[in-house]
C-alpha cells in the first residue's frame, strides 16, 4: 500500500509539474504570437508607407511626361485597372527607361486599336466622350465644322480623337 501511495504521489507531482510546464509553454507561445502580429502589423506599416512613395514617384513621372489622362484611360481600360491605377503604371515605365517606354508605345497602340474596333459596333458606348467636359452643343457645332450629318456622328469623332489622344483636334475645331 506504501508503494502505491508512493506511485501515486509521484504520478500526481509528475502531472502538476507537467501542467505547470503546459502553462508557461502556452504562455510563451502567445507571447511570441502577439510579437510575431505587431512584427507584422509593422512591416506591414513600412510596405504601405514605402509602397506609397512609390506610387508618388510613378505620378509624378506621368505627371512630368508627355501622356494624358486620355493615354491613361485608353491603356486603363486596356489593362483592366483604373484610371490612377494606370497613370501609376505609365509613370512606372517610364522610371525604368527607354526600353520599357518603348513597350509602353506598343501597349498604347494596341489599347488604341482595341478601342477603336469597339467603336465599329452599331452603337458603340462613347465612353470617353461621356467623361469628357464635351457636351451636346460641342457635338452640334462640331457636326457643322467637320461635316457630319448629326451630332451623333460628330459624338463618334470626339470619341475617336480622344483614343488617339488628340484633344487638340477638336479643340482647335471648336475655336477654343
Amino acid at each position: 500500500m506504501k508503494y502505491n501511495l508512493k506511485v501515486l504521489l509521484l504520478s500526481l507531482g509528475l502531472l502538476l509539474s507537467t501542467i505547470g510546464t503546459i502553462s508557461a509553454v502556452t504562455a510563451q507561445t502567445s507571447d511570441i504570437a502577439s510579437v510575431k502580429k505587431s512584427l507584422s502589423f509593422k512591416q506591414h506599416e513600412l510596405i504601405a508607407a514605402s509602397a506609397k512613395q512609390v506610387d508618388k514617384k510613378e505620378l509624378k513621372a506621368f505627371f512630368g511626361s508627355k501622356y494624358d489622362y486620355w493615354d491613361a484611360r485608353v491603356l486603363a481600360n486596356y489593362w483592366g485597372q483604373s484610371v490612377e491605377e494606370a497613370k501609376a503604371r505609365i509613370g512606372r515605365k517610364i522610371i525604368w527607361g527607354k526600353s520599357d517606354v518603348a513597350i509602353l508605345e506598343q501597349f498604347l497602340v494596341d489599347a488604341r486599336i482595341q478601342a477603336l474596333q469597339k467603336m465599329q459596333s452599331p452603337n458603340p458606348p462613347l465612353q470617353l466622350y461621356s467623361d469628357s467636359k464635351y457636351e451636346y452643343d460641342d457635338a452640334q457645332k462640331l457636326a457643322a465644322v467637320w461635316g457630319d450629318n448629326s451630332p451623333w456622328d460628330a459624338k463618334i469623332r470626339i470619341e475617336k480623337n480622344l483614343i488617339l489622344g488628340q484633344p487638340e483636334i477638336i479643340e482647335q475645331a471648336l475655336g477654343k
